[in-house]
């Protein structure tokens, strides 16, 4: 039995920067380095964590607007419906 995967390593050659003070750079590497990884790699991860966590976020408060949505029809409460559709 092999375990290991069979995945093609990921090219990351692109850059994202942003601006930070000194006093915040200065913290974000403390913390980096407290942790013992590259400030690099735990801004990526910060990154992506955030990015799934909003977009779970959004998902979820899609459903909750179509589930809402479609109990405004099932109970016909029409007038609800389309004061929500027109105010949107």
């Amino acid at each position: 039995m092999n375990n290991k995967r069979n995945t093609k390593e990921i090219q990351r050659d692109t850059r994202i920067e942003i601006r930070v003070s000194k006093e915040e750079k200065d913290l974000f590497y403390k913390y980096a380095e407290d942790l013992g990884i590259n400030p690099s790699r735990l801004a990526r991860n910060i990154l992506m964590i955030e990015a799934k966590k909003n977009l779970i976020a959004k998902g979820i408060e899609k459903a909750t607007i179509k589930s809402y949505l479609a109990y405004l029809k099932a109970t016909n409460q029409l007038e609800k419906l389309d004061e929500i559709k027109n105010d949107g």
